[in-house]
């Protein structure tokens, strides 16, 4: 019996429009009938998925920040925190590196300095609450930051990656869509949180299925049992699930697939 079913969001549940499938508000009508916990993970933030699920907020569980913010009904059951001195170190770094650009990424709100058009829209594309500041010493002082997220303007894992490395005793950085990189505390990831859903509600990783496409879900893949990357996925995602769906992310390929493994009617 499945408990929980957990979805990546872009390049997964949602269509390259950023749009929910028309048939996911009768999904979750289903998945409720059956007492299961639908799961939306994303590197996006606590306050942008707040949005974007606020119809079904107190019926579902939500990975946000690549799973350094967890929610189950609408109580948040799990947050990490970035040390100040910390982020002062990480941020001299970023700032060495050329084309990376910064987001300080709050329970509250995302914070910003960098006032290039370009790098704002693509920001506020995943980060609704999106802030700009004169300097992050401020933001530091007075707000939670669990994770920084980093659009890099040439290629994250030919240009941030190698230049990063130094910090990945303490840090893991996490690839997140083509031009993202984000550098979160170590084993802090979309599958621990995961874990800490499955305590919370209480199923088994026999009880759990999950949907991802990108690297950022590999995790998701190493803590339940019954694990599909998209069709549309990255190889190596592909090698690492159990199926692949025979649709893509585009033509609803997660609701099919639910529907046809548990039997569902819409």
């Amino acid at each position: 019996m499945i408990k929980i079913i957990v979805s990546d969001l872009d390049g997964t549940l949602l269509n390259s429009k950023k749009e929910l499938p028309e048939r996911f508000p009768k999904l979750i009508k289903a998945l409720n009938r059956e007492g299961i916990r639908f799961v939306p993970a994303s590197g996006r933030a606590v306050h942008t998925l707040k949005v974007q699920f606020f119809e079904y907020f107190h019926e579902i569980g939500l990975i946000c920040e690549n799973g350094n913010v967890v929610l189950d009904c609408g109580e948040m059951i799990y947050h990490v925190s970035i040390e100040k001195k910390d982020l002062v170190e990480l941020l001299g770094l970023i700032e060495k590196i050329d084309e990376l650009r910064p987001a300080l990424c709050g329970i509250h709100a995302t914070y910003i300095m960098d006032r290039l058009p370009a790098f704002e829209a693509q920001v506020r594309r995943f980060f609704y609450n999106t802030v700009i500041v004169e300097n992050f010493e401020e933001v530091i002082n007075q707000e939670e930051i669990c994770k920084i997220s980093n659009v890099d303007g040439i290629n994250p894992l030919t240009n941030a990656w190698p230049k990063l490395f130094s910090i990945t005793d303490h840090y893991d950085l996490i690839p997140s869509g083509e031009n993202w990189i984000d550098i979160v505390k170590k084993g802090e990831n979309k599958g621990k949180a995961l874990q800490m859903l499955m305590a919370n509600i209480g199923a088994k990783p026999e009880e759990t299925m999950v949907f991802g496409d990108f690297l950022n879900d590999l995790s998701l893949m190493e803590v339940c049992e019954h694990t599909f990357a998209m069709k549309n996925a990255h190889p190596d995602l592909k090698a690492v699930a159990k199926n692949i769906t025979h649709k893509t992310n585009e033509e609803e390929g997660v609701i099919d697939t639910i529907i046809e493994v548990l039997n569902l009617k819409l």
